[in-house]
């Protein structure tokens, strides 16, 4: 039988018949021997039966009951559900272009429907800082602020602002009603060019740089043999620490070359005194001191999967998959390491369709060739990410997320096994509403799967936007320091 939840339980046992529910009365009961996020959902003639351990189970019952009322009847049964990952995240990069605090809880609102439990915020990047910083407040004159919208927009205005810590809390608070963790990137050392822009002296060069208003990969990092940049970045977490009360924190660590490093005296000093072999050791040592004093704050570390780069990097660190050219997650996991999966080419949501269709999405499987059994177990989930560098509005936003975000959040939650892809198409057309309810417009169902031709066209069009000079120069020669 075809019941219109998302996501798709992982057991229903049916009994023959319907009722009406919207007006059945709830009994609840409590049963310790399940994990928190275990819920059983039972459709009585005269009643509804919801056992959990505890209000998180609760709260997935009643949203998976939510869905049913909707259609008015359903079927004498019994859910026994609970989700094949613990971690179900999304992520949204307020740094290329800022949402609303509106706008982003409507955004957690419709992931919160779909039983996710994660938000990932990306708050800071080469084209803004995005956070209220009270130990360091240039940056919100200066860093938060790029010259112009940027991304090949023709509006030349100057773009900006940031989030001040009452609305992070707000939002927080908004998040914990709906039992998701907020989790914020503070990227490092690479992607870091607000930053510069603001201190300089915190580079290899001091040399005065703006506010990037394109996207790509930028030579200009933190310099990792200066003292007073681990100071600067520990006042950052502090003030962090006191916004996020979650045990997860990310440091970033992708797309920093070391080109800079290179001819930097205190880099290669700093490489001497430690007795490391290189410059992506040298990142692994910076890492290690970040994730050491996060530990000492009780958090532990989420990284990029380029901080497997040095070899070094502590093993506690959950390592984020986006694009593992090295395959070192595989081993990392099968060794012990937590990894999340986010691969950029089927969970990106920034990708057009034609590059990324829904079912590519929906059928990707989360546990990599090559894990053992032992590996599998350290997939702690998986994550969908928006980045929002061609992405100026929510309805924008909102129309590149719907449906492949309800896609990867189902994909988080139900097993394997269980997983159906024409169902879940079905089920996705009835959430229509919902979403309108939320203004988001679901994106309609004739551009989710494109044909050959219009998914080349697309990835042609996407890639051609996404190359700069920057990009290329720090790609192909990451070492090289241009003058």
């Amino acid at each position: 039988m075809q019941l219109n939840i998302i996501p798709k339980p992982n057991k229903a046992e049916f009994f023959g018949g319907e009722v009406w529910i919207k007006d059945l009365p709830v009994r609840y009961e409590t049963n310790d021997l399940h994990p928190e996020e275990f819920y059983c959902l039972e459709i009585k003639k005269d009643e509804i039966v919801i056992t959990a351990k505890g209000e998180k189970g609760k709260y997935y019952a009643h949203l998976s009951l939510s869905q049913l009322e909707e259609a008015g009847k359903a079927p004498l049964m019994k859910i026994t559900d609970m989700p094949a990952f613990p971690y179900r995240g999304f992520m949204i990069d307020s740094a290329r272009h800022m949402q609303t605090v509106d706008e982003i809880k409507r955004y957690i609102e419709a992931a919160a429907r779909y039983k996710m439990n994660i938000f990932h915020w990306h708050l800071c990047d080469d084209q803004g800082w995005r956070i209220e910083s009270e130990r360091h407040p240039l940056l919100n004159q200066k860093g938060s602020w790029r010259d112009c919208h940027g991304f090949g927009s023709k509006n030349m205005q100057r773009y900006g602002g940031y989030y001040t810590k009452d609305e992070i809390r707000d939002i927080v608070a908004f998040c914990k009603e709906r039992f998701i963790e907020v989790i914020p990137e503070f990227d490092l050392p690479g992607h870091t060019t607000a930053i510069i822009s603001t201190y300089p002296e915190l580079s290899c060069r001091g040399a005065q740089v703006p506010v990037e208003t394109v996207g790509g990969i930028f030579k200009n990092i933190l310099c990792a043999g200066n003292d007073e940049v681990l100071k600067f970045c520990y006042d950052i977490i502090d003030e962090l620490c006191e916004l996020f009360p979650y045990p997860f924190m990310h440091i970033g660590g992708d797309e920093a070359p070391k080109a800079r490093w290179c001819n930097c005296e205190k880099c290669q000093q700093r490489i001497k005194d430690e007795g490391l072999e290189n410059e992506e050791q040298l990142q692994g040592w910076f890492a290690n001191k970040i994730i050491a004093y996060l530990k000492e704050k009780g958090y532990t570390a989420l990284a990029w999967n380029e901080s497997l780069n040095s070899g070094i990097i502590d093993g506690d660190t959950v390592i984020c998959d986006w694009m593992d050219r090295g395959n070192k997650c595989v081993p990392y996991a099968n060794g012990g390491g937590k990894i999340i999966i986010e691969d950029f080419y089927h969970y990106y949501l920034d990708y057009v369709y034609g590059m990324t269709p829904l079912k590519k999405t929906y059928s990707y499987n989360p546990y990599l060739d090559g894990l053992t059994e032992q590996g599998k177990k350290n997939v702690l989930g998986v994550e969908t990410p928006i980045w929002t560098e061609y992405i100026e509005d929510f309805d924008r936003m909102s129309y590149m997320c719907f449906p492949r975000l309800i896609a990867v959040a189902e994909r988080g939650w139900t097993e394997p096994d269980k997983a159906d892809y024409n169902s879940f198409k079905v089920r996705v057309k009835n959430q229509k509403d919902f979403l309108a309810s939320l203004g988001i417009t679901l994106c309609h169902e004739s551009e989710w799967d494109p044909n050959a031709l219009i998914r080349v066209k697309e990835s042609v069009g996407r890639l051609i936007k996404s190359i700069t000079p920057a990009s290329i120069m720090a790609t192909v020669f990451p070492n090289v320091d241009e003058k």
